[in-house]
């Protein structure tokens, strides 16, 4: 039996996200957000978390050319909350991974227009402070917040779009399986970030995963 290549897999038909970018590029963009959709699914399923939260966020992309406004935002929160996830997963890994995830995670929830985007911007200072002696946590915060995105808003001159009753329901079934896996943002523990990154306190880190 011969062994797929790694070109030949990602390229292969079957495989979700290739399928989900030739659709967009075609401007199938219902087929695109279907695909994109069971590739998050099938992301977490691996523990991928980063590529899980980039096709939720194009497929909220997606979503938002269609005109369906309020589904855009509601994935675009569910991806900034697998970047949260993955800050997690990180943390005790590479810090500079869990920095950027929290950036990814900010923007994303700033999308939405998601008072989550606030909190993880205190997140984000708090732990770029703790981990650098030249950041301090209000300087972090504004720094990230320069990076605020514009909410996704209707369109005055347009009525939101109705998608088709599959793909609704495929979406709101999408949402009840990630609903259960989704990060809370009130479990962020300060003392666990110096636990991670003390030495003193068994972490797995050293110099080099803080820098990674």
């Amino acid at each position: 039996m011969q062994v797929k290549t790694w070109l030949q897999r990602l390229t292969d038909e079957s495989n979700l996200w290739f399928n989900a970018i030739k659709a967009e590029d075609e401007g199938n963009l219902e087929s695109a957000v279907s695909y994109y959709v069971k590739d998050v699914l099938e992301c977490a399923r691996q523990r991928s978390l980063v590529r899980a939260a980039l096709s939720c966020s194009c497929a909220a992309n997606c979503l938002a050319r269609m005109g369906a406004w309020s589904l855009a935002r509601t994935l675009y929160s569910e991806a900034g909350g697998i970047y949260v996830e993955n800050s997690e997963v990180a943390m005790s890994e590479s810090i500079r991974e869990a920095l950027w995830s929290l950036q990814e995670a900010f923007e994303n929830y700033a999308l939405a227009g998601d008072s989550a985007a606030d909190t993880v911007r205190e997140r984000y200072a708090t732990l770029a402070a703790r981990t650098s002696p030249f950041s301090r946590a209000d300087k972090a915060a504004r720094q990230l917040e320069s990076r605020r995105a514009e909410a996704v808003k209707p369109d005055p001159k347009k009525k939101e779009a109705n998608i088709p009753d599959g793909l609704a329901v495929e979406i709101e079934d999408f949402m009840k399986t990630r609903k259960s896996g989704s990060a809370k943002l009130d479990s962020f523990d300060a003392d666990y970030v110096m636990r991670s990154i003390s030495v003193g306190g068994g972490s797995r880190l050293d110099e080099k995963s803080i820098a990674s």
